[in-house]
């Protein structure tokens, strides 16, 4: 029962989730710095224009020297890495060393939740087990009783006998009470890890 509510949620939970992503995230980083290996072709175009005035001398317009006075540039840039003293090796094994510790994060997120589902299951398991016991036990309690209170108005048994029957009666009473809130508050848990929504 642990092992199908962990293979139905494992992926759902956020904690799990993040710690995907970051495994995810550390693989396109390896990428990326296995990119600095490979040529590189850039681009650039650039378009500019001005304006001049000379004192003493006739100027055109400003409308005219901004249409005539236009230039354009066009550049490509090819950069091949030949030696760059073990940056990119370095790199590409820090993004690796980052990778294996995300995975490793991961694995032990899982092995948290699956710890966490399989006590609580075991928990509720138990406490469901100590609410039918305490069941049993305040059934035979009032049985008890009912025949202590016949012996007792019969002059059969005295008054310590009469208030120790009520005494464990009333006693396997709080027991089943406990044991019954205990196995709800452990049910809830499990729904929980569940998905379950939680209704009170």
């Amino acid at each position: 029962m642990p092992d199908a509510i962990y293979n139905e949620i494992v992926m759902n939970k956020p904690v799990i989730k993040a710690a995907q992503y970051r495994v995810d995230g550390a693989d396109r980083s390896i990428k990326i710095a296995k990119s600095s290996y490979y040529p590189q072709l850039s681009f650039s175009a650039g378009i500019n224009t001005n304006y001049y005035a000379t004192n003493g001398m006739e100027n055109k317009s400003f409308s005219t020297q901004f249409d005539k006075n236009v230039s354009k540039s066009f550049s490509f840039n090819l950069s091949v890495p030949i030696f760059n003293r073990f940056s990119v090796r370095n790199r590409v094994r820090n993004a690796k060393v980052q990778k294996m510790a995300s995975e490793w994060r991961l694995d032990q997120a899982k092995k948290d939740l699956y710890k966490e589902i399989q006590q609580a299951y075991y928990q509720a398991v138990a406490a469901e087990s100590k609410y039918k016991s305490s069941n049993i036990a305040l059934d035979a309690a009032e049985v008890s009783f009912k025949l202590m209170n016949e012996k007792y108005i019969n002059g059969k048994a005295n008054a310590t006998q009469y208030n120790e029957a009520r005494t464990n009666m009333l006693k396997a009473l709080s027991d089943k009470i406990q044991a019954k809130y205990e196995y709800l508050f452990r049910t809830k848990v499990l729904d929980f890890y569940k998905g379950v929504p939680l209704n009170i």
